[in-house]
């Protein structure tokens, strides 16, 4: 799809029929284009170190179009030093990380004011139905052994991460990664930010 075609399918399409075409298909994602074989090979990566399945896995954003869907980018195109954005979707997966961020930084006092406003931000996550596993920064000499579980599921996530970027036909750094308990939630985050967009490119 060009930058035309999704103007046209911003235009006329219902918010389902977006939904869709930007977060359900499967296709072969365009940073993966050159060589579709590899984006096998990037989701066995995913599937072996999250311990997840190959349907829980999507990018999206400019990795999955060629071109980006942030409101602010106005449909700028993919290139070297864009990041691959990660939509995973596992109940068990992010119950798990919310079980282990409770147990080691339940949100109520001391915890809140010692360990800052990446509590705070995780928090607002929760509540919208998803996490970012790297942007947790427990620290083990505040709250002690507490903190391992989760260390170990933010340290799973990166390493897995790590070893994923390099599949892509072009090396990318940087893969971000959001763990959604259900694809509802990420449906209802994406639909927001494609209300934000469609707003955007027409004023």
């Amino acid at each position: 799809m060009n930058v035309g075609q999704f103007r046209e399918l911003l235009q006329t399409s219902t918010d389902a029929e977006l939904i869709t075409a930007c977060l359900h298909d499967d296709s072969v994602p365009f940073v993966f284009e050159p060589q579709p074989a590899t984006w096998d090979s990037f989701r066995d990566e995913l599937v072996g170190g999250l311990e997840i399945a190959h349907g829980d896995i999507r990018v999206v954003g400019s990795a999955r179009f060629g071109f980006s869907m942030n409101p602010g980018h106005a449909l700028r195109g993919f290139s070297d030093t864009s990041d691959i954005d990660l939509v995973v979707v596992n109940p068990h997966a992010f119950d798990r990380l919310w079980l282990a961020l409770l147990a080691a930084a339940y949100p109520r006092a001391p915890n809140v004011q010692l360990l800052g406003g990446w509590l705070r931000k995780r928090r607002n996550e929760v509540y919208t139905g998803w996490l970012t596993p790297l942007a947790i920064r427990l620290d083990s000499s505040i709250v002690g052994a507490k903190a391992r579980p989760a260390l170990e599921f933010t340290a799973q996530w990166f390493n897995t991460l790590k070893k994923a970027s390099r599949h892509p036909p072009r090396r990318h750094e940087e893969i971000t990664g959001r763990l959604y308990r259900s694809w509802e939630h990420a449906e209802l985050y994406h639909m927001h930010s494609l209300a934000a967009l469609r707003k955007a490119l027409s004023e």
